[in-house]
């Protein structure tokens, strides 16, 4: 026992000594020795663009043929097609669809804390979180990493206020990170470039821990370095990490590039119609310009069209075969014209059962994304309490909210409806769950208010009819 205390003690001194020795960087202005101590993944997140972005595919390093004539002198060259196919992009924009398609609904559990809760949605809509959080996971399902920056600041009004930037590298943007033993961001920072003095590009860092931002700058000799005050005691970063969303399908997906632009080359030589004809009609072939065109046939003469065989089985059965490991092994549903023109009158609950793979996918993703919402929760809260609205910061404090996914094509509201009303006439439904369950009620605290006066309203009216019974009775 007393040696798993001590081993465990001695890696939390490690870290500790690790963490100290990378801030003795940072403040003393050695920020390329502090970078070169932070985990970086460019090179994987690179790789994995040149798998994403169309013009990097390896199909496009064919070379056109080379010709001869019959004495070996080069004649030209033939044009050797080269065919990417986006199956990357049609597989990830598939998987943001299926988890932030629409836009994920906040609930609080709390109580009491109604204006905390209206600070944390107008924060949500103020920052165009569900566009940001769509790009976010678009970015990192196709180059491994991304992340959102919580950007707090002073607007034009003078009033603090916060914006929300996607990093990336295809944004221009390096990302380093450095974790502890349990996983846990505990240094982030950004190198990006930035134009000043018309032309001029200046390489920038900005270095975040919960306490301090550093802002620095390379100079002609060293680094220039600034120090912020971290207001909302958190790094305000969320990182977002995964592989690739179309990954174990790479290999299928060049080899079906690679049928492709072969299949066009093919008919390029062979898909025109080639005039055939036996040696004694030759001879009598028209002129090719010649407007009555008369061929002049011997006894014994033939002349017929050569048609390709397009009976190449083996390649149509790859191809197919290929495609639908593609979208199996990345959990995607392959969805065509032919497929969706058949789907007018299918129910949500149908639709979501024939999208099951993507379902499957986006639930394992899930495993992780929830995690990283209850950290956004928690850094928005920070913000709120400590930055923008720090009247509330009490209320903030107590406010609970969870995060709910919504199904990416909506719901079957009818059949929402039915079930609803039946638990309700059965007496297991209250009025005020009734609405807050309704799909067809947008604002529900409105269209509570809204029954309470009709209800009233009616009472009232009941109240005067009785009271006229009466007067008329006496």
């Amino acid at each position: 026992m007393f040696n798993i205390f001590e081993t465990l003690f001695s890696k939390v001194k490690s870290a500790l000594g690790y963490q100290q020795q990378f801030e003795e960087m940072v403040q003393a202005g050695n920020i390329s020795g502090a970078l070169a101590m932070m985990q970086n993944d460019l090179p994987q997140q690179l790789e994995a663009l040149k798998q994403y972005r169309l013009q990097k595919h390896a199909i496009n390093e064919r070379a056109d043929k080379a010709t001869y004539d019959e004495d070996g002198n080069f004649t030209g060259w033939v044009k050797r097609w080269k065919l990417p196919l986006d199956y990357a992009r049609y597989i990830n924009e598939m998987a943001v669809v299926f988890i932030y398609g629409r836009p994920l609904q906040w609930v609080q559990n709390s109580t009491g804390t109604d204006k905390a809760y209206q600070a944390f949605t107008d924060f949500i809509k103020h920052t165009h979180f569900n566009a940001r959080i769509r790009q976010v996971k678009r970015l990192a399902g196709a180059e491994t990493k991304a992340a959102l920056l919580f950007h707090c600041y002073q607007n034009k009004e003078g009033k603090a206020d916060c914006l929300i930037k996607v990093l990336a590298a295809s944004l221009g943007d390096t990302l380093y990170y450095i974790k502890d033993q349990y996983d846990r961001l505990s240094y982030f920072a950004r190198e990006y470039n930035i134009r000043e003095r018309g032309s001029m590009t200046v390489r920038c860092v900005d270095i975040y821990t919960d306490s301090t931002i550093y802002r620095c700058k390379a100079g002609g000799i060293g680094w220039q370095v600034e120090r912020e005050v971290n207001f909302c005691g958190k790094i305000p970063v969320i990182l977002f990490e995964q592989e690739v969303e179309w990954a174990g399908a790479t290999q299928l997906i060049e080899r079906q590039e690679y049928i492709k632009s072969r299949t066009a080359d093919v008919n390029d030589y062979m898909a025109d119609p080639a005039l055939v004809a036996t040696a004694d009609v030759v001879q009598g072939l028209p002129d090719k310009d010649t407007e009555n065109k008369l061929y002049v046939l011997s006894e014994k003469g033939d002349l017929r069209y050569l048609t390709p065989d397009t009976a190449s089985e083996l390649k149509k059965q790859e191809s197919e075969d290929n495609e639908k490991h593609i979208f199996r092994d990345t959990f995607t549903p392959n969805i065509d014209f032919n497929v969706m023109s058949k789907l007018t009158n299918v129910s949500a609950k149908a639709l979501k059962q024939m999208m099951v793979l993507a379902n499957i996918k986006a639930d394992m993703r899930k495993e992780t994304h929830d995690e990283m919402l209850v950290r956004i929760a928690n850094l928005t809260k920070a913000i709120l309490g400590r930055v923008t609205c720090i009247e509330l910061a009490a209320e903030v404090e107590r406010l609970l909210v969870e995060h709910q996914y919504q199904e990416p094509f909506g719901e079957d509201v009818a059949e929402a409806i039915s079930n609803a009303v039946k638990v309700k006439n059965a007496g297991g439904m209250s009025d005020e769950t009734f609405v807050e369950l309704n799909p067809l009620v947008r604002d529900k605290e409105r269209e509570k208010q809204r029954i309470q006066k009709e209800q009233e309203a009616e009472e009232a009216k009941q109240a005067e009819q009785a009271k006229n019974n009466v007067f008329n009775y006496q």
